[in-house]
């Protein structure tokens, strides 16, 4: 499990790497992988963390409140193929998000950067 430092140091490196890129949405819109599916938040940026349900499902909106990666593109670069596709399954990107009063985080997967239309939870 990774320390305090190692959170806040892969924070900034994902911020500085998707605010350079220009990409800094104000929400994502869900995009799950069955359209029976609702999110599912966490209560850490962890799989195993707690749940915290929604009601939410595949097109609806969340707000965005950063998102974290415990390795650094840099990192994935420089490995092959195998490596890189395993590290980064072992490692996603963790997204915070809220919808409406209750804050979690999911994995970057699941949400998609495309214009909310409807931002009513």
């Amino acid at each position: 499990m990774p320390n305090f430092k190692q959170i806040v140091w892969g924070f900034l490196a994902v911020s500085l790497a998707v605010f350079a890129e220009g990409i800094t949405p104000s929400q994502f819109k869900l995009e799950m992988a069955k359209n029976c599916e609702v999110l599912m938040l966490k209560e850490t940026p962890d799989r195993k963390a707690k749940k915290i349900f929604t009601h939410l499902s595949t097109g609806d909106c969340v707000d965005n409140m950063g998102c974290i990666r415990e390795i650094t593109q840099r990192e994935l670069d420089s490995m092959d193929e195998k490596k890189r596709n395993y590290a980064a399954w072992k490692n996603p990107v963790w997204c915070k998000v809220a919808v409406g009063k209750k804050q979690g985080w999911v994995e970057q997967q699941y949400l998609k950067q495309a214009p909310c239309e409807n931002n009513e939870f």
